[in-house]
Parts: C-alpha cells; structure tokens; sequence
C-alpha cells in the first residue's frame, strides 16, 4: 500500500445528513474525486471538513486544511457562501485549487475567469470522463 503524503481538501456544500446538499457532496466526494485520485493520484489523501475526525474547532480545522494541503479542489456548485469564503483564503495563499461546478450551473462573475471543470449527473458516462485527470495532471 502506497503511503499518501500528500492532502487533497475538498471544499464546498456540504449541508445536513439527509439534506439534497449531502447527497450532492457525497456523490462527488464518493464517486468522482475519490476514485480518480485513488487511481491516478494515490499520494494524496482526499478529505472533507466533515471527514476530519480529530477534535478541535471545526473552523479552524478547515482554514489549516486551506493554508496546508497541497491542493484544494472546490465546488461551486449550488454558490455555498461557505465554499466562497474558503475559496478566497485559498487564493489569497496562491497555492493550487481546482474549480468544479454542475453544467448548468452559472458561476459568479469574480469566479468566472477561474476555469471550472464542468460535470454532469445524468448519465454514468459523465462520471467516468477525462477531464478531472486531465485537469489533475497540468
């Protein structure tokens, strides 16, 4: 088993257990982010604010995973103000994020001159494209 050395922190809605928001950040975190990175990126450990086990301020636990992790991979879909704000203080440190958003979904204008990997649910195949890996490799 190879060691992850790396932290990959996933941003964006998360919202209440059952909660439309969930089941969103569950089937992105589960069956698009996690497997690429599993597959094609195995030194990163992948982690979401809700996933950190350790106890402390939840707060302060994610803005140490925005100042720390090696990468940052952010939702925008649904415009979470709370992903917004964690998006910015991940700008401001200038290190590596990766925009993703629900085609259809249209992004702020501040945010707009980001690319944004656009992703699909309607069809298994939307999961299963190229663009995350390619986007991951540059």
């Amino acid at each position: 088993m190879t060691k992850k050395s790396k932290k990959c922190f996933v941003v964006g809605p998360i919202g209440d257990d059952d909660s439309e928001d969930r089941i969103h950040a569950d089937w992105l975190l589960e069956d698009i982010i996690t497997p690429v990175f599993d597959e094609h990126f195995k030194a990163f450990d992948v982690t979401r604010a809700d996933k950190i086990s350790n106890p402390g301020q939840i707060t302060s636990q994610v803005i140490t995973s925005l100042l720390d992790a090696e990468l940052v991979i952010a939702d925008l879909t649904t415009l979470n103000p709370n992903a917004f704000y964690e998006i910015g203080i991940r700008h401001t440190i200038q290190k590596p994020i990766i925009h993703m958003h629900l085609e259809g979904q249209r992004i702020p204008f501040d945010i707009a001159p980001f690319r944004s990997i656009k992703f699909s649910r309607r069809r298994p195949v939307d999961i299963r494209g190229p663009s995350v890996v390619a986007c991951c490799r540059r």
